[in-house]
């Protein structure tokens, strides 16, 4: 009997060996067409196959058929940085798989995505690498998609240099300023979307001083007669700004209707944010975030909000960030030429069992040691109030089982340092003060001023 088995398992390994020797047996495949695209149109609804080499293209690849897609050991390469890499708009079970994107000479500083996804439900993005599409965009950017998931790819080199143009509503802001600028994934009024398992790295534009002076980083381009209400009087006397850093490893926004996000298990390394969140009913978990300006922040309308045992490692500005944004706002009837809006509130928020550690240590520090700024600055945990007036307070946080670990205390070398503030600050008198925030069995070590700017039971 034993015999016999062994035999049966020998006749299958060999008949799966033979059979995945041709490229004919994984489908359709792009070497028997004249283009990507071709293959793609002449073969609705199925899977192409792309294989090994080098697939230059200097047109977008579309993809417009429910249910195809393109999966292989290729590389695709865009020479043209005025297109995307894929396009895909207006379908239902489109997948991508084991693919390599990126973009030759000249085309890699573009203001265009690497995979643009639009209007689309069931979609796969999985075991991509996507490399050296330097764009303001968004690396992988989903719009008003469904049911989504983007899991086990890698993004390299993803940022570039650009004009941040904050002119479009003058009573806000009203100024542009030179950035260094990009997002490794991008999703905005969009529901039902995984984030799981990629890597997301930069490792060519780094926030140093030489970079900064380089490219004049922070320098005004348009500067308002006026400040408008989220311009920093400083900014405006100077003509300069330090938030030069701009962009995330992973944003989610479109806070009135983004929903249902699932975040877990992502590495960043040298983000600006690590994650930015506007968004409702998100669960941020088992994330490693390593080297950023800002380890993650939620604002503008970000409501049930899961932070949950995630590690932010030498961050510069703050670790974690809560505040109601600009966007956020109470119940909104209808007025003249406008539809009446629920409301859009932060809060209802847990953040549980993080660790935060060699706060200050980054590549940024030296951008914002020894200011004096309008927001409190360099605390691990910030609870900050409102960015306008009439914004609704956050409220209802909890924050548990949390550590935060002050690397500089472990030693008593020269250059080693606290580099934090407080562990937890928690906005007490400036409007909207934040509201019912409880924080219990943590364990926050020192920093520079405190545990804590206020009493913690």
């Amino acid at each position: 009997m034993r015999a016999k088995f062994v035999g049966i398992v020998s006749v299958c390994l060999l008949t799966i060996c033979c059979s995945g020797v041709r490229a004919s047996s994984f489908g359709p495949s792009v070497a028997d067409y004249g283009s990507i695209q071709e293959a793609i149109d002449k073969n609705p609804g199925l899977m192409v196959y792309v294989p090994a080499g080098d697939h230059e293209i200097d047109t977008a690849i579309q993809i417009r058929k429910d249910g195809s897609g393109l999966f292989g050991p290729g590389r695709i390469v865009q020479k043209n940085k005025d297109q995307h890499i894929i396009d895909i708009d207006g379908v239902k079970d489109v997948r991508l798989s084991d693919l390599t994107l990126t973009r030759a000479e000249g085309s890699q500083d573009t203001e265009l995505a690497g995979i643009n996804v639009e209007r689309s439900e069931g979609v796969e993005i999985r075991g991509l690498r996507i490399i050296e599409n330097r764009s303001p965009r968004g690396c992988i950017v989903v719009a008003n998609c469904k049911e989504m998931r983007i899991d086990e790819c890698t993004i390299r080199n993803y940022k570039t240099m650009t004009i941040d143009d904050r002119t479009n509503n003058p009573e806000l802001s009203g100024y542009a300023f030179r950035s260094v600028d990009g997002t490794g994934i991008k999703v905005h009024h969009s529901q039902g979307i995984e984030i799981v398992g990629n890597r997301i790295i930069e490792d060519r534009y780094l926030p140093t001083k030489e970079v900064r002076d380089k490219y004049k980083l922070g320098d005004l381009t348009i500067k308002p007669e006026k400040p408008g209400r989220l311009m920093p009087q400083d900014v405006f006397d100077t003509g300069y700004t330090n938030n030069w850093h701009q962009g995330a490893a992973v944003q989610v926004s479109g806070p009135e209707d983004t929903d249902r996000i699932l975040i877990r298990g992502n590495y960043y390394e040298n983000a600006a944010q690590g994650m930015d969140i506007h968004a409702d009913h998100v669960i941020i978990a088992n994330n490693m975030v390593y080297h950023a300006m800002i380890g993650m922040k939620a604002m503008h309308g970000a409501k049930n909000v899961l932070i949950d045992g995630n590690q932010f490692v030498a961050a510069d500005l703050w670790g974690l960030l809560l505040m109601p944004g600009s966007a956020s706002h109470g119940d909104q009837p209808e007025a003249e030429n406008e539809t009446s809006k629920a409301p859009n509130i932060d809060g209802g928020t847990i953040v549980s069992n993080n660790l935060f550690s060699d706060f200050g240590y980054g590549g940024q520090n030296w951008n914002w040691a020894d200011r004096q700024p309008e927001y409190p600055e360099q605390n691990v945990i910030a609870i900050l109030f409102g960015q306008l007036e009439e914004n609704p307070p956050l409220r209802t946080v909890l924050i548990t089982g949390n550590l935060v670990y002050n690397s500089g205390a472990e030693s008593e070398e020269d250059d080693i340092e606290t580099r934090y503030n407080y562990a937890l600050y928690l906005e007490e008198e400036r409007q909207p003060a934040p509201v019912n925030i409880k924080v219990v069995n943590n364990h926050f070590e020192p920093g520079k001023k405190g545990v804590s700017n206020v009493d913690l039971e």
